[in-house]
């Protein structure tokens, strides 16, 4: 199977399992009960691992996607080592336009609150339903996690790496669900705004893949046999 065809079927499978709570809304709510009741079974919010990956993941996503950038440019400057600008122009857009802006984005259209602000759990705004506008949030939102998209965005490497591409969707897809228990046992998102963290970063990422194949066409890595 071609690399482009498998990237086509992880997108609309990760579509239709992100569709699971927009079809029966009450499995955000159930997910966040069992991590939000007085003394859950399982508390990850006290692990140490997640503490550091609720703290820097961004920020360190957001560093490795300038220094790639920057080295992108410079590389370029000097005409050589194209398949290495490939790289780094592929991994340092798509970090920065996927679970950079893409994501924030939707937090400014959605403005859907976090479990930790709803009435169910303590707070004063309202729950409202995965893919519904809200009006419950003015400044850094639920829907979608770029926490999470940072973990997913490994999937994506299957492109720039079609050879191991078994290996990167793996990869990506243990990233996102770990940061996605992480980012959940705190509060700060429905299991919702984890599973569309993954079709958002990967329409990014085959966005920014399909505009660098066109300028690169002679470094594009081959498929595997």
């Amino acid at each position: 199977m071609r690399t482009k065809n498998l990237f086509l079927i992880l997108l609309g499978a990760s579509i239709a399992v992100a569709m699971l709570p927009v079809l029966w809304p009450r499995l955000d709510l159930a997910v966040a009960a069992f991590f939000l009741q007085p003394d859950p079974p399982v508390n990850p919010a006290k692990w140490f691992w997640v503490d550091l990956v609720n703290e820097y993941t961004p920020d360190l996503f957001r560093t490795i996607a300038i220094i790639l950038i920057a080295g992108w440019i410079a590389i370029g400057l000097t005409r050589r080592w194209r398949r290495a600008a490939l790289a780094m122009a592929f991994v340092g857009v798509s970090l920065l336009l996927g679970p950079g802006f893409a994501t924030w984005a939707v937090k400014e259209h959605q403005l859907r609150a976090r479990p930790f602000d709803v009435v169910e759990f303590g707070g004063q705004r309202q729950f409202t339903p995965a893919l519904q506008q809200a009006n419950q949030c003015s400044d850094n939102c639920a829907f979608v996690s770029g926490h999470v998209a940072c973990g997913f965005f490994f999937a994506s490497l299957m492109l720039l790496d079609p050879r191991r591409r078994w290996w990167w969707i793996a990869i990506g897809v243990v990233a996102g669900g770990l940061i996605s228990v992480a980012r959940m046992s705190v509060g700060a998102h429905w299991l919702s705004d984890a599973l569309w963290a993954f079709p958002i970063t990967l329409l990014s990422s085959g966005l920014v893949w399909q505009v660098l194949a066109f300028f690169y066409q002679q470094e594009l890595p081959p498929e595997p046999a």
